[in-house]
Protein backbone atom coordinates (compact mmCIF):
# COMPACT_ATOMS: atom_id res chain seq x y z
CA UNK A 1 0.00 0.00 0.00
CA UNK A 2 1.28 3.33 -1.03
CA UNK A 3 1.10 6.59 1.29
CA UNK A 4 0.12 9.21 -1.19
CA UNK A 5 1.78 11.98 1.21
CA UNK A 6 -0.56 11.42 4.25
CA UNK A 7 1.37 11.31 7.59
CA UNK A 8 0.27 7.92 8.91
CA UNK A 9 1.80 8.33 12.05
CA UNK A 10 1.63 12.08 12.86
CA UNK A 11 1.68 13.07 16.57
CA UNK A 12 -1.06 15.86 15.59
CA UNK A 13 -4.29 14.48 15.86
CA UNK A 14 -7.74 16.92 15.77
CA UNK A 15 -10.33 16.51 18.68
CA UNK A 16 -13.71 16.29 17.84
CA UNK A 17 -16.74 18.17 19.69
CA UNK A 18 -17.08 15.02 22.31
CA UNK A 19 -13.35 15.71 23.52
CA UNK A 20 -12.22 12.84 21.61
CA UNK A 21 -8.86 12.35 19.94
CA UNK A 22 -7.07 9.37 18.40
CA UNK A 23 -4.13 8.38 20.30
CA UNK A 24 -1.14 8.15 17.50
CA UNK A 25 -0.25 4.42 16.51
CA UNK A 26 3.25 5.19 17.61
CA UNK A 27 1.85 5.58 21.23
CA UNK A 28 -1.07 3.33 20.75
CA UNK A 29 0.75 0.11 19.64
CA UNK A 30 1.70 -0.38 23.36
CA UNK A 31 -1.54 -0.04 24.17
CA UNK A 32 -4.82 -1.80 23.92
CA UNK A 33 -8.42 -1.40 23.54
CA UNK A 34 -10.58 -0.73 26.68
CA UNK A 35 -6.83 -0.30 29.24
CA UNK A 36 -7.86 2.72 31.28
CA UNK A 37 -5.25 5.99 31.29
CA UNK A 38 -5.30 8.37 33.88
CA UNK A 39 -5.22 11.61 32.45
CA UNK A 40 -4.18 14.69 34.65
CA UNK A 41 -2.73 18.30 34.70
CA UNK A 42 1.13 18.43 33.71
CA UNK A 43 3.93 20.38 35.20
CA UNK A 44 3.72 22.25 32.49
CA UNK A 45 1.00 23.29 30.54
CA UNK A 46 -0.24 19.92 29.14
CA UNK A 47 -2.05 16.74 30.06
CA UNK A 48 0.16 13.73 31.34
CA UNK A 49 -1.14 10.81 30.38
CA UNK A 50 -0.37 7.80 32.76
CA UNK A 51 -1.01 3.61 32.06
CA UNK A 52 -2.85 1.80 35.16
CA UNK A 53 0.56 0.27 35.59
CA UNK A 54 2.46 4.01 35.63
CA UNK A 55 0.10 5.50 37.19
CA UNK A 56 0.47 2.75 40.37
CA UNK A 57 4.06 3.29 40.33
CA UNK A 58 3.89 6.98 40.35
CA UNK A 59 1.87 6.68 43.51
CA UNK A 60 3.92 4.59 45.58
CA UNK A 61 7.00 7.37 44.56
CA UNK A 62 4.36 10.04 46.06
CA UNK A 63 4.45 7.37 49.44
CA UNK A 64 7.67 7.65 49.60
CA UNK A 65 7.72 11.66 49.04
CA UNK A 66 9.00 14.31 51.61
CA UNK A 67 6.02 15.60 52.52
CA UNK A 68 7.24 17.83 54.88
CA UNK A 69 8.12 20.30 51.86
CA UNK A 70 6.03 22.55 50.99
CA UNK A 71 6.76 22.52 46.96
CA UNK A 72 6.22 18.57 47.10
CA UNK A 73 2.56 18.72 48.50
CA UNK A 74 2.16 21.27 45.69
CA UNK A 75 3.48 19.12 42.64
CA UNK A 76 1.43 15.93 44.29
CA UNK A 77 -1.87 17.95 45.14
CA UNK A 78 -1.36 19.26 41.33
CA UNK A 79 -1.31 16.03 39.53
CA UNK A 80 -3.46 13.92 42.10
CA UNK A 81 -5.83 16.35 42.69
CA UNK A 82 -7.85 16.25 38.94
CA UNK A 83 -6.98 13.29 37.79
CA UNK A 84 -9.33 11.52 35.77
CA UNK A 85 -9.44 7.71 34.67
CA UNK A 86 -10.43 7.13 31.03
CA UNK A 87 -10.63 4.11 28.45
CA UNK A 88 -9.41 3.52 25.36
CA UNK A 89 -12.24 2.75 22.76
CA UNK A 90 -12.16 0.98 19.63
CA UNK A 91 -10.96 3.46 17.45
CA UNK A 92 -8.18 3.77 19.60
CA UNK A 93 -9.52 7.20 20.93
CA UNK A 94 -9.70 8.56 24.44
CA UNK A 95 -12.22 11.61 25.89
CA UNK A 96 -9.91 14.27 26.99
CA UNK A 97 -12.63 15.92 30.40
CA UNK A 98 -13.44 19.68 29.51
CA UNK A 99 -11.26 21.17 32.59
CA UNK A 100 -8.42 19.52 31.41
CA UNK A 101 -8.88 20.62 27.95
CA UNK A 102 -9.19 23.84 28.77
CA UNK A 103 -5.80 23.65 31.12
CA UNK A 104 -4.04 22.49 28.29
CA UNK A 105 -5.69 25.15 26.10
CA UNK A 106 -6.68 22.43 23.79
CA UNK A 107 -9.11 23.51 21.12
CA UNK A 108 -9.08 21.07 17.76
CA UNK A 109 -5.55 20.35 17.28
CA UNK A 110 -3.66 17.90 19.76
CA UNK A 111 -0.07 17.33 19.86
CA UNK A 112 1.51 14.30 21.37
CA UNK A 113 4.62 14.20 23.24
CA UNK A 114 6.16 10.59 24.73
CA UNK A 115 7.88 10.76 27.59
CA UNK A 116 9.87 7.92 29.52
CA UNK A 117 7.08 7.16 31.41
CA UNK A 118 4.02 8.68 30.05
CA UNK A 119 2.81 11.01 27.30
CA UNK A 120 1.61 14.06 27.13
CA UNK A 121 -1.13 16.09 24.89
CA UNK A 122 -0.35 19.91 24.28
CA UNK A 123 -1.94 22.30 22.43
CA UNK A 124 0.66 22.04 19.39
CA UNK A 125 1.14 26.27 19.35
CA UNK A 126 1.99 26.51 23.03
CA UNK A 127 4.13 23.32 22.36
CA UNK A 128 6.19 24.72 19.62
CA UNK A 129 6.38 28.20 21.94
CA UNK A 130 7.42 26.16 25.17
CA UNK A 131 10.24 24.13 23.16
CA UNK A 132 11.26 27.52 21.56
CA UNK A 133 11.72 29.18 25.12
CA UNK A 134 13.70 26.12 26.66
CA UNK A 135 16.43 25.58 23.60
CA UNK A 136 17.90 28.86 25.98
CA UNK A 137 17.47 27.68 29.36
CA UNK A 138 20.03 26.10 31.00
CA UNK A 139 18.32 23.14 32.99
CA UNK A 140 19.95 20.86 30.51
CA UNK A 141 23.02 20.94 33.27
CA UNK A 142 20.59 19.31 35.03
CA UNK A 143 19.53 16.41 32.35
CA UNK A 144 21.11 13.08 33.34
CA UNK A 145 22.42 12.39 29.52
Amino acid sequence: MVNKGRKRNSRLHRMDQKGRVAIPFSIRRDLRYGELLYLTKGLDPCIYVYTEEEWKKLIARFEEASLGKTSVRKKIRKIMGEVEEVEIDPQGRIRIPSHLAQYAGLEDQCFFARMPRWFEIWNPEKYREYMEESENEEEIEEFPL
